[in-house]
């Protein structure tokens, strides 16, 4: 049975933000990571029981490298521009994705 999406959503922003520490993320860039239609959120809510650790921990690594990716940028504010080339290199991390998720995530990146 899939999780409740605002609670999931929540779980995962804030993972984001401890990844991220003290930079801030502007709106593109988190509606498009957390909207309902996001494919990362879409399979967490999966199995969320099962594989909530790993995806908390996965999207926590994710506001790590998109924070450095915006401050190796010259800026403090990360952007969709940052994040999207790092969801591919820490969703294939994660050994609870469906196969062809991660082509479905490497394609909704570009």
């Amino acid at each position: 049975m899939a999780a409740d999406i605002d609670s999931v959503t929540l779980q995962l922003a804030m993972a984001f933000g401890q990844g991220a520490g003290v930079m801030l993320a502007d709106d593109k860039a988190l509606g498009t990571l957390l909207s309902h239609e996001s494919e990362v959120l879409t399979q967490a809510r999966t199995n969320w029981k099962a594989n909530r650790w790993a995806f908390t921990e996965l999207v926590r690594i994710l506001g790590q490298l998109s924070a450095a990716k915006a401050a190796a940028n010259g800026s403090a504010v990360i952007r969709w521009e940052d994040i999207a080339p790092c969801v591919n290199t820490v969703m294939v991390l994660c050994p609870c994705l469906e196969p062809g998720v991660l082509q479905k995530l490497i394609a909704n990146t570009r």
